[in-house]
């Protein structure tokens, strides 16, 4: 039998109800050059040694964080995890990746998820936090879909200064509902105010990034204003790390808070896997998609914890469910909320403290740097936006081959920026690091974009 077990009947079946004569006009939006035609080159079965020499050889050709002086960042960092979070994710009755949800959870499970959402709720300061989701991405998508069911409006405001990923992801769940997606443009690097107050009649949502992608600090009290007496709920997409220095979205009238939480005591490992949180008020709770876990007592008066809600529609009318997503693998939030939890609050705190002065001082360095310039003024927290006398492709090209990784191409998201730059500064880049970032691209520079 095939590893895919559906027989010819079932295909047929499917591509019937799909509406395709054929597996080939299934793949048709595929580009030709894509796909690969004939049988897959596969060599022939290794034996076990074979299979991990194999393996290993393919492994040396990577380069991890690790092994260059990184400043990539756009959503995923690369921060110090302390050894206690793997040691205690890595126990027996933890290390899992299915996605503990059933009603039989054990105690353990459900005060784990519990311990997270708390810690979520308080960063955000919103009244109650969901057992995670996929991703910042999704969470963000889904917070659409809240705010329109709870508007029962068709229209999203998303601020073109939002990280690519949330953009993209938002427009493929939006795609197919009949809403009206408007993507805010960006004025001095953040939302324009006036184009957001021409957009807002009728919008179910609007949502922003702060800090953004290019780490600026949107202003975010005159947003909260403005969208307060429209009747659409304010989405605030988070650094959970930024919230021990900068004002929680309660503060400025955001109804939903979501963000990644990645750097919360998860790798970068490729790019996952990821965490997306969210966090809502009391009015809009039931909305809230995955699940929740709550804390209440048994008859004998001891503590205990509960699956209080989950509307997914594996549970309840499908009619009535607010989304068919399940919670992130609750290692990854267990991961975070073991990282709070050793860090505490003066502890994140001095996180923070460092990620600003640290990228502050790279910007100072950069700009210092012939030829270099900040492409914007405004406040920023960990990431900022260089502008470069070539093409930002060829820097990176360039630095990588000396082992520098000097941040994100803007080029491959806004057509007008192809010169820029988003560098990314954590705590794991020193002064020498970023000196050597400096002398980097001021010697490709001089040589005319040579390292």
């Amino acid at each position: 039998m095939p590893y895919v077990p559906n027989t010819d009947r079932d295909r047929e079946e499917m591509l019937e109800t799909i509406g395709a004569a054929s597996v080939e006009e299934l793949l048709a939006d595929v580009p030709v050059e894509l796909r690969v035609e004939g049988d897959l080159d596969v060599p022939g079965p290794l034996t076990e040694p074979e299979l991990l020499s194999h393996m290993r050889r393919l492994a040396s050709l990577n380069r991890s964080a690790g092994d260059v002086v990184s400043f990539m960042g756009g959503g995923v960092y690369d921060h110090v995890v302390p050894a206690a979070v793997r040691k205690i994710t890595s126990m027996a009755q933890f290390y899992t990746a299915y996605t503990p949800y059933q009603a039989e959870a054990s105690q353990g499970t459900l005060q784990a998820i519990y311990e997270f959402q708390t810690l979520i709720a308080r960063l955000t300061g919103l009244a109650v936090a969901n057992a995670s989701v996929y991703d910042g991405s999704t969470a963000a998508a889904e917070a659409c879909i809240m705010a329109l069911a709870a508007t029962r409006r068709s229209k999203v405001l998303l601020a073109g200064s939002a990280n690519p990923a949330t953009r993209t992801v938002s427009r493929t769940y939006l795609a197919g509902a009949g809403v009206e997606l408007v993507e805010l443009p960006i004025k001095g690097g953040v939302t324009d105010l006036d184009a957001l107050e021409r957009n807002l009649p009728d919008a179910a949502a609007v949502v922003i990034e702060h800090p953004n992608f290019f780490g600026l600090l949107e202003p975010t009290s005159a947003i909260g204003e403005l969208v307060a007496d429209s009747g659409a709920l304010l989405v605030a997409s988070v650094d959970p790390i930024s919230l021990a220095i900068l004002a929680p979205p309660s503060a400025y009238g955001a109804a939903i808070a979501v963000g990644e939480g990645q750097s919360l005591g998860a790798p970068v490992a490729f790019g996952g896997p990821l965490l997306g949180f969210m966090a809502t008020s009391r009015k809009h709770v039931r909305r809230l998609p995955g699940r929740i876990i709550g804390r209440t007592t048994d008859e004998n008066g001891r503590r205990g914890y509960v699956m209080t809600l989950q509307t997914r529609e594996q549970h309840i009318r499908r009619e009535r469910a607010t989304s068919n997503i399940c919670t992130n693998q609750g290692l990854v939030a267990l991961g975070a909320a073991v990282h709070l939890s050793l860090l505490g609050k003066e502890g994140l705190r001095e996180l923070a403290v460092q990620i600003a002065s640290r990228s502050h001082y790279a910007a100072d360095a950069l700009a210092r740097v012939q030829g270099v310039g900040l492409r914007f003024d405004g406040p920023f927290f960990r990431e900022f936006v260089i502008e470069l006398p070539f093409e930002a492709a060829r820097m990176k090209h360039e630095l990588s081959r000396v082992g520098i990784w000097p941040g994100i191409d803007c080029g491959c998201y806004y057509g007008d920026m192809k010169n820029c730059l988003v560098v990314s500064v954590t705590e794991k880049n020193s002064r020498e690091d970023i000196d050597s970032l400096a002398s980097g691209i001021e010697a490709v520079i001089a040589s005319g974009g040579r390292a």
